[in-house]
């Protein structure tokens, strides 16, 4: 590849990364503050469940796909139409199959648990959103492949922002848990029109058995990692969920939200680098220094955001009326801030391993925390309930370690010494505020210490040790204006 065309790559995915950051963290405002308002008029139980139906049905993506938009990302040329519809007559095959095994399911379980019309409303709604995400796969496809991700983060918020509009007025209309079906049925329809608006495609079905051949070379492995990681996560959610009951699954599900609002960031480099990766795999040289910006940079915003998190939690609790119910997710949310700054730093490197080709290796890996996850999470939940659970997610990412060593080992890349600034940054945060709660302080007069106090000690350290970095920060941002 010439250096002219690597140059503008580089400079189009710097430009990317922190556009779709400061978007993220738009989308995130919202959604922080739409689910904050859900969480004062709805109570545990149904936050628990939504958020049981929804892993139920998040379950299904990873059979609708294997893997097919990510092997037309990562294809080095363009993909021919013959390409795109034969995926796309692949997965609608794969969504009407997956549709009809949970019209059969779902009936049988409903009388065995006793479901009503709110469990079998939220079902539907997020069933016909997981249909509606298929259409809107090769669209998005096209739009990742030329590094558009200002269209696609502008899309995300319109629905981002449309959904919680719509269930924090039913909900306050007293609709209660089927506010959520109706915002999910509004929220996913207009998001569909939007991205054939702005980014049709010859849509129509065919299947060529050599392109489907190759593109399931690349994506069966891929999403082999994808299916490893649902049994990791999604069903290990729902045994937990049978294990708790939804009251305290609804504590976790709060429990998580805060501490995933700084992983926006990380979400942004995940989007643009995978493709980015995937373009110039050839050029060890920019994949070592665009690993280390991205693990630096992830560390720089997600660890005192976190840390931040944990230290006004309790003060917003007490703060506003009504919300003690959700003081019990305190000490889950401590657990969740520290296994999220590790797997922040983690996914990265995973991403580079999946664009370069490494898949075996993700496999691997992927297999080593999902047995992790099955021997810890059961037995600490059911010993401990849902603060058991918390610590488990913890346990199970301290093995995320060995990710970095093989960080060191194929890109030459030292985790430990890219994130140290914020790290020992982050960790004089709280060592020197933390104390603060001890002290019998009002919540309001403790968020108006906490906050300035933490910006200031995170920016002093940074400005006194590492300047420079903070400078090409500045230059970057000073391009997006250009």
């Amino acid at each position: 590849m010439e250096a002219k065309e690597i140059n503008h790559i580089k400079s189009q995915t710097t430009h990317n990364v922190l556009f779709l950051t400061l978007r993220n963290f738009g989308i995130q405002g919202i959604s922080t503050l739409g689910f904050f308002l859900l969480t004062i008029l709805l109570g545990t139980g149904d936050v628990g469940l939504f958020a049981i139906v929804a892993e139920s049905i998040g379950i299904l993506g990873y059979f609708s796909d294997v893997g097919l938009a990510s092997a037309l990302i990562q294809q080095k040329k363009e993909p021919s139409k013959t390409s795109l519809r034969t995926t796309f007559t692949i997965q609608q095959i794969l969504v009407f199959s997956c549709l009809v095994v949970v019209s059969i399911i779902y009936p049988r379980l409903s009388t065995a648990k006793g479901y009503g019309p709110r469990e079998l409303w939220i079902m539907l709604s997020l069933c016909y959103s997981f249909a509606i995400a298929s259409l809107k796969t090769i669209p998005s496809v096209q739009l990742e492949r030329h590094l558009n991700f200002k269209l696609i983060s502008t899309i995300d918020i319109i629905e981002n922002t449309l959904f919680y509009l719509i269930a924090v007025l039913f909900a306050f209309l007293g609709f209660g848990t089927y506010s959520y079906a109706i915002a999910t049925f509004l929220k996913s329809t207009v998001g569909l029109i939007l991205i054939y608006r702005f980014s049709s495609w010859p849509i129509g079905f065919a299947f060529s058995k050599k392109t489907a051949k190759k593109l399931f070379s690349f994506g069966i492995p891929f999403q082999l990692n994808s299916l490893i990681a649902m049994a990791k996560d999604r069903f290990s959610n729902l045994l937990v969920a049978g294990i708790l009951g939804r009251e305290s699954f609804g504590l976790l599900s709060w429990a998580q939200k805060g501490p995933r609002i700084p992983l926006s960031f990380m979400d942004a480099i995940m989007r643009v680098t995978f493709p980015t990766f995937s373009r110039l795999q050839d050029e060890k040289e920019f994949l070592k220094k665009s690993l280390e910006k991205s693990t630096f940079f992830i560390s720089f915003i997600v660890f005192p955001s976190l840390v931040g998190i944990c230290l006004i939690a309790p003060d917003l609790v007490n703060l506003i009326p009504k919300y003690g119910k959700w003081m019990p997710a305190i000490v889950p949310l401590y657990f969740y801030a520290a296994s999220y700054a590790i797997a922040a730093v983690t996914t990265p490197i995973t991403n580079a391993f999946n664009a370069t080709g490494k898949i075996k290796t993700t496999t691997k890996l992927m297999v080593m925390w999902t047995v992790l996850t099955w021997i810890f999470f059961p037995i600490l939940s059911i010993k401990f309930g849902y603060i058991g659970t918390a610590v488990a997610a913890l346990v199970v990412g301290l093995s995320s370690f060995v990710v970095w060593h093989l960080a060191k080992k194929y890109f030459q890349v030292n985790i430990l010494k890219n994130i140290a600034h914020p790290l020992v940054a982050s960790i004089l945060m709280l060592s020197l505020l933390f104390p603060l709660s001890a002290l019998n302080l009002t919540p309001l007069a403790s968020l108006l210490i906490k906050i300035p106090t933490a910006v200031l000690i995170y920016s002093l350290y940074q400005f006194v040790f590492n300047r420079q970095e903070l400078q090409w920060f500045y230059q970057q941002l000073q391009n997006i204006k250009k």
